[in-house]
């Protein structure tokens, strides 16, 4: 294990420094609030998303881990437990995080999307593609691996893999004791305007969010609990951030 320091908010401003003349890497996990079903955490994808890019940063042996974001795009907005902003505030948010981690001296920039779909992969992946056309800084954005390994958890949001990786990062966010994969009705606030919530999106995006929003039941993996055991969550979420590793190391040598 890296003995280096790997999370900004652990670091001075020398060590800073010193971090980014070792390897000009800022890693951002882009996570959220959000519901995740009756047994786990709304917190799931900030905290996984802190937990793989630190593992990431220590495979690495550098790079710097900003604090996880939650100032997420859609989602499932009207879904209990879930706070969403406008893709249009994302996308100043991410805007201004590129240019400042710029003017800090960092030249690659990774944003792992513990919090994905395509109205965060927009907010954050459009974004940074402007930002590159004027800019010297290179960001990659991506929600995992180009190529997943097969680590034998599958499963959508709030699934086997996502529950493995929260289970990872802290077993107090999981609660395998709560989960009813009967338990179909999806627990909504009332009130909240799709067209919102989808300022700044494609057309394609916006599409999404009405659907995601319209949804009433939730179709689950039934053998959740038997998948997800700690081995079995240790083993996805070790393979997983071996990959990201791997990617990184390709894409900054090219």
């Amino acid at each position: 294990m890296s003995e280096r320091l790997l999370h900004w908010t652990e670091m001075t401003p020398n060590d800073l420094d010193a971090a980014i003349d070792h390897l000009p890497l800022a890693i951002v996990p882009a996570g959220s609030l959000e519901w995740h079903g009756p047994h786990l955490a709304t917190g799931a994808d900030y905290v996984r998303g802190d937990d793989i890019c630190a593992a990431v940063a220590e495979r690495l042996d550098g790079g710097v881990v900003l604090p996880a974001t939650w100032v997420a795009a859609p989602g499932f907005c009207n879904w209990r437990g879930t706070i969403s902003f406008t893709p249009e505030l994302v996308k100043l948010v991410a805007a201004e995080l590129y240019r400042e981690l710029e003017k800090c001296g960092f030249r690659y920039v990774f944003v792992h999307l513990a919090h994905a779909g395509r109205m965060q992969s927009e907010s954050w992946g459009d974004t940074a593609e402007e930002y590159m056309k004027d800019a010297d800084l290179r960001v990659l954005v991506a929600s995992g691996p180009a190529v997943p390994p097969d680590t034998g958890l599958g499963g959508g949001h709030a699934g086997p893999y996502e529950t493995g990786e929260v289970m990872a990062a802290g077993a107090n966010y999981v609660h395998l004791d709560r989960f009813d994969p009967e338990d179909r009705q999806l627990p909504k606030y009332d009130g909240c305007d799709p067209e919102l919530y989808s300022r700044g999106l494609s057309a394609d995006a916006t599409e999404a969010v009405h659907k995601f929003m319209a949804k009433e039941l939730y179709d689950w993996d039934a053998d959740l609990v038997e998948k997800v055991t700690p081995e079995a969550a240790r083993r996805h979420t070790e393979m997983t951030c071996d990959a990201i590793a791997a990617d990184l190391r390709a894409w900054m040598a090219g």
